[in-house]
């Protein structure tokens, strides 16, 4: 199993960057500076103290996401700035196995840590630009409520992942599963959503 100690470690010694997603807000650019006993230092200009966080490395071409909380701002770094913080309780650890190795596509509920939609019992089936095909058990825990918002996460290895919203426009039952219509509403680069979501669809064979 991966040590995350020993990956940012790695990451540190070489300066390695990092891209940072507090809830709610948008990508920021970092770079992994050193760990300490009570968390990873990183700069990374504009966070805030309290402020949960997603994470995204990757170190010998391998990607890592992860999930932290900004415990403290303003932590001296090696080029003197003011933009150093340390992240704290780091929790949801995870690389994507097998086929997927490398890529990123996940949910982020409003509450919790982020969901695979590609190693778990969540499933992606269908990829287009505007509508996306989820199913799941029918025991699965709630995560899309019907005419609710979602945001989705989509990556591939060496790429900062890509986020965008959705609405779960509907919802069928078949036997011992749910299926679910995920509506993209919002893309910000519209031609570099697609090239990506051809390059995923390639890889998981949708």
């Amino acid at each position: 199993m991966d040590d995350p100690r020993r990956i940012l470690q790695a990451a540190a010694e070489t300066h390695g960057a990092c891209d940072l997603h507090p809830r709610g807000g948008a990508w920021l650019k970092g770079k992994v500076v050193r760990v300490e006993r009570g968390g990873v230092v990183v700069t990374a200009p504009g966070l805030r103290s309290g402020v949960d966080v997603a994470c995204w490395l990757s170190v010998d071409g391998i990607s890592y996401t992860f999930e932290a909380s900004v415990l403290r701002t303003g932590v001296p770094v090696p080029d003197r700035s003011q933009d150093g913080v340390l992240l704290g309780f780091l929790d949801g650890w995870r690389r994507a196995e097998g086929k997927g190795q490398g890529l990123i596509l996940e949910v982020l509920p409003s509450s919790g840590g982020s969901l695979s939609l590609i190693d778990g019992q969540a499933r992606v089936v269908e990829l287009s630009p505007h509508e996306w095909l989820v199913t799941t058990p029918s025991d699965f825990p709630l995560v899309f409520v019907q005419q609710g918002s979602v945001r989705l996460r989509l990556g591939l290895p060496d790429r900062a992942p890509t986020e965008l919203s959705a609405r779960v426009k509907a919802m069928s039952r078949g036997e011992g599963h749910l299926l679910y219509a995920l509506e993209i509403q919002r893309v910000e680069d519209p031609p570099a959503y697609r090239e990506l979501l051809q390059e995923l669809r390639q890889v998981l064979g949708l």
